[in-house]
């Protein structure tokens, strides 16, 4: 594994605060485990008197500073984290990639002359090269957890509409969470003890995986989540397959894609015809193509949706995980396209998204994967049924200390 880059480019904005703190972090009656954790904080979260650019000038140049700060980010400060800086995003977070023709494309950090991927990438990259602790970030689409999986970081997708979005700029609602990285299991389990709402912990017994899942991984990878999975699978009462048809899967992509489609146009459609913003060619045409779908397109996904919600609902318990990977492959090179990639993480990212389902990744070090002899980051996903988050993070937790994983 390369070390860690000089190079820093790409990973914080220039406008916003720094080092900001609303708690004295040397008061020794504080006893949050948040105290002084650097928070690297993506773009879209709202810091009352500070304006964001949501990775667009456009969108910087036509909104007003903020009234008030977003909720989650509140809360986080609250606890005593210092706020490090805004981290940059895709353009208003429609992207995996994590490029920004404005304001830079941040560099893996562990991987030299990759991608961090997206849309976190600015808060991906921080804590990948230690400029934070925490990283604030969205997951509509997969924003979350594929950049944890090419930066070697935890990540977690937690259920949808358990933490306020209040005071965040989203790209669709209905599919939009807050969530953040890591660099240990401990801390992501801290973060998710000042956000998330009181939650009944349960032991998980069950182990779920999926054959059809584990064919779209490519080569050496999916050998490294196979071995992977069998030193997992001792930690639980049973395995059981998850049988999901390939037409069903096939489907899934384009019906997130549809259904995101039709949440983003309805929440975006006014600045975007109004504004008639600058974007990369690819985004532009993910927009585009948001503005032009039907309310019958939804409606057949919505079919699709409620396929998938219906094998998950009737194959899952609240103490059943599904182990699934979390991206076919590790990072791409910077410049690389991710056309043909893009719909293979949407195949696997649409799953907990079409569902509310809570997912956290983690990095894979049981079975390291090699390329030309290097190391590279790379792990696999545990998914829970909505609102069983806090099992999900204690499971992890428990995982990461029996297996003593050690960081890449």
């Amino acid at each position: 594994m390369s070390k860690p880059q000089k190079n820093h480019n790409g990973i914080f904005c220039n406008h916003g605060p720094k080092n900001w703190s609303l708690v004295d972090i040397n008061d020794s009656q504080n006893n949050s485990p948040l105290i002084a954790k650097r928070l690297a904080v993506k773009d879209l979260f709202s810091v009352k008197g500070y304006k964001n650019s949501a990775g667009n000038p456009d969108w910087l140049a036509t909104h007003d500073v903020a009234l008030n700060t977003a909720d989650s980010l509140q809360t986080l400060m609250s606890k005593g984290c210092t706020f490090v800086g805004f981290t940059h995003t895709d353009e208003i977070a429609y992207s995996l990639e994590g490029n920004n023709i404005h304001y830079g494309s941040a560099e893996n950090p562990k991987l030299s002359g990759h991608m961090c991927g997206g849309s976190s990438m600015g808060s991906a990259a921080a804590v990948a090269a230690d400029l934070a602790d925490i990283g604030l970030g969205t997951d509509t689409g997969g924003s979350i957890r594929i950049p944890a999986s090419y930066c070697g970081l935890y990540g977690i997708r937690p259920s949808h509409g358990l933490i306020s979005n209040k005071g965040l700029i989203g790209l669709a609602p209905e599919f939009d969470t807050t969530g953040w990285f890591t660099q240990d299991a401990t801390l992501l389990k801290q973060v998710a003890e000042a956000l998330l709402p009181t939650q009944a912990v349960k032991a998980v017994d069950t182990l779920l995986s999926c054959d059809a899942l584990l064919e779209l991984v490519e080569g050496n990878y999916r050998q490294a989540l196979d071995n992977c999975l069998s030193h997992i699978t001792p930690n639980f009462k049973q395995h059981k397959k998850l049988k999901i048809s390939r037409t069903l899967l096939s489907q899934l992509p384009d019906s997130f894609r549809i259904l995101q489609g039709r949440a983003i146009a309805r929440e975006h459609r006014v600045w975007l015809e109004q504004s008639q913003p600058n974007f990369a060619p690819g985004i532009q045409q993910r927009f585009s193509m948001a503005l032009a779908l039907t309310e019958q397109d939804e409606l057949e996904a919505r079919q699709i949706q409620s396929q998938l919600i219906a094998l998950i609902q009737g194959n899952m318990t609240d103490q059943t995980c599904l182990f699934l990977p979390t991206t076919p492959t590790a990072a791409p090179k910077i410049g690389q396209s991710i056309d043909d990639l893009r719909m293979k993480l949407i195949n696997l990212s649409a799953i907990a998204g079409l569902t509310g389902s809570t997912q956290v990744h983690m990095p894979l070090t049981v079975a390291p994967v090699k390329i030309n002899n290097q190391l590279v980051p790379y792990g696999f996903s545990l998914m829970m049924l909505t609102g069983q988050d806090q099992s999900l993070l204690t499971l992890c937790q428990s995982l990461s200390q029996q297996l003593e994983w050690k960081h890449i």
